[in-house]
């Protein structure tokens, strides 16, 4: 029922408004200033703001299922998304989360018949093509397919108009990772290995780890 979520509200404001220094009545008189855009899959148990504790102010975010970021078009709720971000709030780091175990990417493999669903996903059949060209096993394609449409998100997100000029002016950049659900673990592309590598835990994110 509804009660859980009220409880969870009442928690937020507990802690953001009530608190000794409360951070929603600052950021509603001084603006938000997030640093990073976060891409994810509409999965309840791969959110951004759960896995990462964020607090308010952290990051712009948009939902998709599989984290797929589809070719640009003109007037779609992303454009405009990243336009407002990147223009008026300064973002400098896009973050593009897909995650294992993901139902949309086994939706694709599955060749759902439900064009509601099927008309979204299937921009991501690439994805899968390449997955099955080097990958034997049901759970192996789908683990690849997981990590190329990560990838060829990216790619995609990079023609975007407010993206292009931003990656020009050298004012943001693109993080391709992937949340590892049954182990917890947050892994990050490496185009060195061209493999994604765990970061969780990494030294180089020790300035911006909490306990």
């Amino acid at each position: 029922m509804v009660g859980e979520l009220l409880k969870g509200l009442a928690s937020f404001r507990r802690y953001q408004y009530s608190a000794d220094n409360p951070a929603m009545p600052k950021l509603v008189a001084e603006g938000q200033s997030p640093r990073f855009f976060i891409i994810s899959c509409i999965d309840s148990r791969s959110n951004p703001g759960t896995i990462f504790r964020a607090p308010p102010g952290t990051f712009f975010e948009h939902k998709a299922m599989g984290a797929i970021v589809r070719p640009y078009s003109k007037e779609t709720a992303l454009s405009a998304a990243l336009q407002f971000a990147l223009h008026y709030n300064k973002v400098d780091t896009i973050i593009i989360m897909g995650h294992t175990q993901c139902g949309a990417i086994q939706a694709l493999a599955d060749n759902i018949d439900d064009e509601a669903i099927s008309s979204f996903i299937s921009v991501a059949s690439g994805a899968l093509q390449t997955a099955k060209n080097c990958c034997e096993g049901h759970d192996e394609i789908l683990a690849r397919t997981e990590q190329e449409v990560v990838l060829q998100s990216v790619k995609n997100i990079r023609d975007y108009p407010s993206v292009k000029s931003a990656l020009v002016e050298g004012r943001v950049k693109i993080k391709p990772w992937l949340f590892d659900m049954q182990g917890g673990d947050l892994l990050e592309y490496n185009p060195k290995s061209e493999q994604f590598e765990i970061i969780s835990g990494s030294s180089e994110y020790d300035d911006c780890r909490q306990d």
